[in-house]
């Protein structure tokens, strides 16, 4: 059971990489690559070359980004799409998510975390 490793795109909190591996995931940021200026299908596509996950607060352009995707029979290890406005919230609900999920169950998928409950 392959946990998922999280690649955060630029508009995601900067602590959310360290308050993710205190928790015991693995996860990385665009300021770490020094990627902060990439448009998101290159920050998708970063995140594909080395399988992991991308977190991203842009929901209507990686959500048609995934499906062009599709369309191209192009792969990737899962994209998680949060809102913004709270960031408590937005750090539970991918600490749920990441606890009930493999890597392959993000595989080519999208997730809204609006849709996980703050348990």
């Amino acid at each position: 059971m392959t946990k998922p490793t999280l690649y955060l795109d630029h508009d995601v909190h900067l602590y959310f990489a360290a308050a993710l591996e205190r928790h015991g995931y693995e996860a990385h940021s665009t300021q770490e690559f020094s990627n902060q200026s990439l448009p998101d299908d290159a920050q998708l596509a970063f995140a594909t070359q080395r399988n992991w996950t991308l977190l991203g607060y842009n929901t209507s352009d990686f959500f048609e980004i995934h499906h062009n995707g599709v369309r191209q029979d192009k792969a990737h290890a899962g994209i998680i799409l949060a809102s913004q406005f709270n960031p408590k919230r937005t750090f539970r609900r991918p600490l749920h998510l990441l606890f009930l999920s493999t890597l392959d169950d993000l595989r080519n998928q999208v997730v809204f975390l609006g849709a996980w409950l703050d348990l």
